[in-house]
């Protein structure tokens, strides 16, 4: 038994013990942590096995033809990549979320084990791929939390042909979401806040939204920064000026 052979067996057992914990597990927090760990673990699996594949076919190959084009050239063996989707569109109807991920071409012939969900409470991540054997290539894609709480045992996705539609089933069903991440919701309620009518007529509304946005902007984590940043150049932009020389 190989290296990759016994390391996909260890890898297996994982999985079917964290999903047992899972079933076991009483808290839906816990339940959550494990889910995500199994997927993790799940996504592993998928990729060593493609690489047992490879193996196993390039084993099967012993023809005195195939030994003599082996070694005129080596085979090569495409590196997997990570490619992370940023562009995304949502609406939502009375108890769900809708989130499009496109630009996806071919999925709808992808296998259902290497298209990995994760739901939490107040998350939802993403694993794709790789979709063909000529696109060595895994899409990713999250949000790390979400504008409101999230229901992650009735939230579920479907494929499409070239996208992805995931349904993030609402916590509170009839609620309306003003915006799809905390973050984003975060820096409107900011500004929202520095556009109220003040009691000192001499404050400056614009200076006090920039130290707001300032102190989120540094304390607040990747997702919430990149939220920031561009709702900041959007606003800049209109004004004719750019840059995020302020921060």
């Amino acid at each position: 038994m190989s290296s990759l052979e016994i390391k996909a067996n260890e890898l297996q057992l994982h999985v079917s013990e964290l999903k047992s914990l899972g079933d076991s597990a009483q808290r839906s927090k816990v339940k959550d942590i494990i889910s995500v760990a199994a997927r993790k673990l799940e996504t592993e699996l998928v990729v060593l096995r493609e690489q047992l594949k490879r193996e196993e076919d390039a084993n099967n190959a012993t023809t005195d033809a195939a030994k003599i084009e082996s070694k005129k050239a080596e085979p090569v063996v495409k590196k997997i990549t990570e490619s992370q989707l940023k562009d995304y569109s949502w609406d939502q109807s009375e108890k769900f979320v809708k989130l499009y991920l496109t630009g996806l071409a071919g999925l709808g012939g992808c296998s259902n084990e290497k298209i990995v969900i994760s739901f939490t409470s107040e998350s939802v991540g993403v694993r794709i791929g790789p979709i063909s054997d000529h696109q060595a290539k895994i899409f990713t894609f999250s949000i790390k939390k979400t504008c409101h709480k999230i229901n992650p045992e009735k939230s579920y996705h479907k494929v499409k042909s070239d996208y992805l539609l995931v349904f993030l089933a609402k916590h509170n069903p009839g609620s309306d979401w003003s915006h799809i991440t905390f973050a984003e919701k975060a820096v409107a309620d900011t500004k929202k806040k520095a556009d109220e009518p003040k009691l000192d007529d001499k404050a400056d509304p614009s200076a006090g939204l920039m130290n707001m946005m300032k102190k989120m902007y540094e304390e607040g984590d990747d997702e919430m920064k990149r939220t920031i940043a561009k709702a900041w150049t959007e606003g800049q932009d209109k004004k004719g000026k750019g840059g995020l020389d302020g921060f």
